[in-house]
This record gives C-alpha cells, sequence and structure tokens, in this order.
C-alpha cells in the first residue's frame, strides 16, 4: 500500500518526537515506511545552491518580502525533491513539515496529523536549543497559530488527526492513527 502521511505542526510543538513514535511502530510491524524531514531537504538545497543559511535566515526571518522570494525559490525544489521520493517508495511515506500548511503544498499527501502543543510548552521546549525567547516568539509569530492550521487542515478534502503533545500522549494514540491509515 503506497500512502503519503504529512507530519505538521509549528516549531517546538513535538513533531520530531511524534516521528520517532511513528518510526518504532513501523519498525515493530515490519512496515515498509520512509521518513522524510523537509528541513533537512532544505537545508540540502541550500548547501547545493552555496546559500549561506544563517546569513539567509537573517534576511528572511526579518523581511516579509524577502520570505516570500526565498519561499518561490525553495519550495518547488522541495516538492519536485519529494515527488521523487514518493514515486520511488511502495510503502507509507512520512513528510515532517512544519509549514506544509504555509506553503499550500497539502496536495502532495494523502493525510495530514498536525502535532499540537500548548504555546507555553512550545516557548519552553525551544529555549534549551540555540534560538533566544525573542527569537522563538518571532519565528512562531510567522507561522500560523495551531488553532489557524486546524481550521485549515479541516477545510482541506483529507483525513486529518490531531495529537496534542503536551502532555506526551501514549503511544497507543500513534498507533490508533496509523491503524486508521492501513498499517
Amino acid at each position: 500500500m503506497k500512502k503519503v502521511i504529512g507530519i505538521t505542526g509549528s516549531i517546538g510543538s513535538g513533531k520530531s518526537y511524534a516521528i520517532e513514535n511513528f518510526k518504532k511502530i513501523c519498525k515493530n510491524k515490519n512496515a515498509k515506511a520512509f521518513f522524510i524531514d523537509v528541513d533537512d531537504v532544505r537545508r540540502n538545497i541550500l548547501l547545493e545552491e552555496n546559500i549561506d543559511r544563517i546569513k539567509l535566515n537573517e534576511k528572511i526571518y526579518n523581511d516579509n518580502n524577502e520570505m516570500e522570494i526565498y519561499k518561490k525559490f525553495i519550495n518547488p525544489k522541495i516538492k519536485n525533491y519529494l515527488m521523487k521520493q514518493i514515486e520511488q517508495n511502495d510503502g507509507f511515506t512520512f513528510i515532517e513539515w512544519a509549514l506544509l500548511i504555509e506553503d499550500e503544498l497539502c496536495d502532495i499527501v494523502d493525510s495530514i496529523i498536525m502535532i499540537y502543543c500548548d504555546k507555553e510548552i512550545q516557548i519552553k521546549r525551544l529555549e534549551n536549543g540555540d534560538l533566544g525567547k525573542t527569537e522563538i516568539i518571532k519565528r512562531m509569530n510567522l507561522q500560523l497559530t495551531n488553532e489557524q492550521k486546524i481550521e485549515k487542515i479541516k477545510q482541506l478534502n483529507k483525513e486529518y488527526y490531531i495529537i496534542d503533545t503536551s502532555n506526551n500522549p501514549s503511544i497507543d494514540q500513534y498507533e490508533n492513527i496509523l491503524k486508521k491509515e492501513g498499517l
């Protein structure tokens, strides 16, 4: 069975944690599953194009016009890469993409899993990383809110699921979603 599942959610919502759970489940079931992190794809494209990520981030996170120019450059390249990967895989393809909804590229996935988390917990999770609180909030404000993402997902003609990672849900919740998806 060929299926493409988009995993989305705001920065610090727990997407990577969810992906790890899906990987464990797929491994335990010997399921044919392929996992793609769009952040890694984006980094590789920038590397191939000899674009300095740090300088780019300074530009795009401080100028909406530059962000739009960047998206017009990067998103077709990402979509092209993803389409090739999807075509090559017969099983489940999980695509971790924070901006799946914002980038309006939901057409490449069959279903969407929205990873949701309380805003205070998101900030707390991110404060241990490279970004300061001001930068974290700035980046969060560039994304749709969790509520806006959920509302847009509901408008799509796709199967969708919402996982609230605020209290670290049990593995059963992840397994139930994959059962519904045919795994």
